[in-house]
């Protein structure tokens, strides 16, 4: 499969083409308007090009952009799971499943999140908005994801399907092609190596309920996976880390 990848602040959005038009998987934070567009101009792409966008899961780094997109384009229809419509409704990273950051290192980090960003994007990242993005109400013309159907029976016409891959979040999903690509949102992450993370995302709600995705998207016959944190790896890297991470772990809010 064609991946063409858009690395905004902290959260790597991809392209995928069938067609005319792009289907866009994930959006990246409000804050990352500016690199958003320079991504898609780079890969020459416009978003009234964008005929779909599917986001993985309900966190700010992955629908902040949302409004700004259909703001541009309104014909857009957003692919979700059932279960992230009312999450994304309330908009607020969802703490009410439980889980915690993956380790002490990890959560020394994160504490300077804003810091990072502001360099990053050169600007002040207000800390009041941590966790934060404006709202979505879920449109008529939305495509609403209860089971995990073919792309094409959801009117996108690539050769793949979505699977439920929860364990960072409730509703969490990610997009299986028949070649065996598969852009797996948080289920899976290549960063923060150093800090013991071993493909895991950094947000863990169920541990148990990440690996079991983990071996449902190997069973899957999943080859290369694309994060929305970091560069893709072998499925490999998978099978060699399944369970290295503990819930035991886990540095709870």
């Amino acid at each position: 499969m064609n991946i063409i990848p858009i690395k905004l602040s902290v959260t790597t959005c991809y392209l995928i083409k069938p067609g005319d038009q792009y289907v866009l998987i994930d959006t990246g934070y409000a804050e990352d308007w500016g690199l958003f567009l320079t991504g898609l101009k780079e890969a020459g792409v416009g978003i009234s090009q964008i005929s779909h966008i599917i986001l993985t899961h309900h966190h700010d780094d992955h629908c902040g952009l949302l409004h700004d997109i259909l703001r541009e384009n309104g014909s857009i229809r957003v692919v979700m799971s059932r279960l992230c419509k009312d999450l994304i409704l309330v908009g607020k990273n969802d703490q009410t499943h439980g889980g915690g950051l993956l380790n002490r290192q990890v959560a020394f980090l994160i504490r300077r999140k804003q810091f990072y960003l502001s360099m990053i994007l050169k600007k002040k990242v207000d800390k009041a908005d941590n966790l934060k993005f404006k709202p979505y109400q879920a449109r008529d013309c939305d495509i609403l994801v209860d089971e995990e159907p073919r792309l094409c029976d959801i009117g996108i016409p690539l050769d793949g399907r979505i699977i439920k891959t929860p364990g960072h979040t409730v509703d969490s999903i990610s997009i299986l092609f028949d070649d065996g690509d598969c852009v797996i949102g948080d289920a899976a992450a290549h960063m923060l190596s150093f800090a013991g993370t071993k493909y895991c995302v950094i947000f863990i709600c169920n541990m148990d309920e990440y690996y079991k995705s983990w071996e449902k998207v190997i069973a899957a016959g999943a080859r290369r996976i694309f994060p929305a944190h970091g560069k893709p790896f072998s499925v490999e890297k998978l099978k060699s880390n399944i369970g290295k991470n503990k819930a035991a772990n886990l540095v709870h809010n």
